[in-house]
C-alpha cells in the first residue's frame, strides 16, 4: 500500500490528522509518526470554496497556471495522482479520501 496526500497547510500529515481529529486518536497514533514522514503536495486553492479559517494558513498551495481556474485545478490533481501512482509503482485502483475542512 502507498499513501500520500494534498494540503493547503504545510502540517505534516500525521500532525495534521491530530490536530483535525480526522480519524480517532487510537488510530492516529499508530500511523502518525509514518504519516509525518511523508511528503505533502501542495493542494489546489479556490478562496470562494475554502472557508475563512483557513486562509491565513494557506501557504501550500499550487500557484500560476495551474491555479488559474477550476479546470486547471482539476488537471493538476489528475497530473499529481498519476505522477505519484508512477513514483510509487501502483498499477491499478487507488483511493482517494477527502477529510478536508472548511
Amino acid at each position: 500500500a502507498a499513501i500520500g496526500g494534498w494540503d493547503i497547510r504545510s502540517t505534516k500529515l500525521g500532525q495534521a490528522l491530530y490536530d483535525c481529529r480526522v480519524l480517532e486518536p487510537d488510530l492516529v497514533s499508530q500511523v502518525r509518526e509514518e504519516m509525518d514522514g511523508m511528503d505533502i503536495m501542495p493542494g489546489v486553492w479556490d478562496p470562494s470554496f475554502i472557508g475563512e479559517s483557513q486562509h491565513e494558513t494557506a501557504l501550500n498551495v499550487v500557484s500560476g497556471e495551474d491555479n488559474s481556474s477550476t479546470r486547471c485545478r482539476l488537471e493538476r490533481i489528475r497530473r499529481d495522482i498519476r505522477m505519484w501512482k508512477e513514483k510509487n509503482n501502483v498499477d491499478g485502483h487507488i483511493t482517494v479520501i477527502w477529510s478536508a475542512s472548511v
